[in-house]
């Protein structure tokens, strides 16, 4: 699915995915980063359903009984 402009304008913008990441892994729900391809940064979003997510995600669905049922595949 593409970004359309109206929600590239809204969202955060990060210089790099490592940074996105940073953001996530601090969010108390699970986002994951994706490199936008209008304004080529990198923002967050909350689609994870048969996303490959990022290792912290993976980590914290695995250690919580909770998280892991929500939906979508850890890794692929």
């Amino acid at each position: 699915m593409r970004t359309r402009p109206g929600i590239c304008r809204r969202k955060a913008r990060y210089a790099t995915e490592a940074e996105a990441l940073e953001v996530a892994e601090r969010a108390p729900f699970p986002l994951r980063a994706y490199k936008c391809g209008l304004c080529r940064a990198y923002h967050l979003t909350s689609r994870t359903k048969g996303m490959k997510l990022p290792r912290f995600e993976v980590e914290r669905r695995n250690s919580s009984p909770s998280l892991s049922r929500g939906g979508g595949s850890a890794e692929r």
